[in-house]
């Protein structure tokens, strides 16, 4: 059966510049063999909405079409994979911004200025110049890629979903309604979590109610007088999440949208160094 728009299929892939340098890759042996193997990254597969733009549009056009356990290369453009380089987005950055949070940028370096992280490119005379494009635009880009499965059944498609945003608990589908057990916890990366979820179930027209059994276990306060949490389980049967106005889309591989996973920390507001993205 060939992939279509709104398919939900899982994709492995690899993705090399014109020189053959690697970029990003599903796979762990390869990653391993370029020396550029992360501990604690899973390697695996990625699942994708066909035609969501939850893949650089090269590959989105690439993938329709294909057939379970296919392989192909694919030579992608800029214009189809992460845009030309903006001479707008190569700015000046005042070195004692830096100084102040005992930053020593030097060319190569990933840093996070207003909440944008960009590429130190060179640094002179108190002025540090950072490339705020993102690290692949401009490129021509080579990818291998397969088609490893087709998910055709709601029960399918929602499993992997739950299990690919990392919520804790389990999940059921009963006709067009969904229910959710899963342990609960107030914060910003939870949140996101269930948000990005629902997202995902708006692709699924099957799906006409998701029900949340949430359970929060509180441990590190003690509760107020009359307000004893522990062990109380915040029931949610019966409560409907519209999905209206949510836009969060499931994060997927970074090498094919640059996406961040739900785990990744809010962006601080002063420079950072981090590793040189690949």
């Amino acid at each position: 059966m060939a992939v279509k728009i709104g398919d939900f299929i899982r994709l492995s892939f690899t993705g090399k510049l014109e020189d053959g340098t690697l970029f990003d890759t599903t796979e762990a042996q390869i990653a391993k063999d370029a020396k550029v193997y992360q501990e604690g990254r899973p390697y695996k597969p990625v699942l994708l909405i066909v035609g969501r733009q939850q893949a650089i549009r090269g590959l989105d056009e690439a993938i329709i079409g294909m057939s379970v356990g296919q392989e192909k290369d694919v030579d992608i453009p800029p214009e189809k994979a992460f845009g030309k380089k903006d001479p707008d987005l190569i700015k000046v950055v005042k070195a004692s911004d830096f100084d102040k949070d005992q930053v020593s940028p030097v060319p190569g370096m990933v840093v996070n200025v207003n909440n944008q992280d960009g590429i130190v490119t060179s640094i002179g005379a108190g002025r540090v110049m950072v490339d705020f494009n993102h690290p692949l635009s401009g490129r021509d880009l080579k990818y291998h890629i397969k088609l490893v499965e087709v998910l055709e059944t709601s029960q399918q498609k929602v499993k992997a979903l739950f299990d690919d945003v990392s919520l804790t608990g389990s999940v059921t589908v009963d006709k067009d309604t969904i229910l959710v057990n899963t342990k609960a916890d107030p914060t910003e990366e939870y949140i996101f979590k269930k948000q990005t979820f629902l997202s995902w179930m708006r692709a699924i027209p099957d799906v006409k109610k998701i029900k949340f059994n949430e359970e929060y276990e509180f441990t590190s306060t003690k509760p107020a007088a009359g307000h004893g949490h522990e062990g109380h389980d915040h029931g949610h049967e019966g409560h409907d999440h519209g999905h209206e106005g949510h836009t969060h889309e499931a994060p997927v591989a970074a090498g094919l949208t640059g996406a961040k996973s739900p785990s990744e920390t809010k962006a601080e507001s002063k420079p950072k160094p981090s590793k040189p993205k690949k």
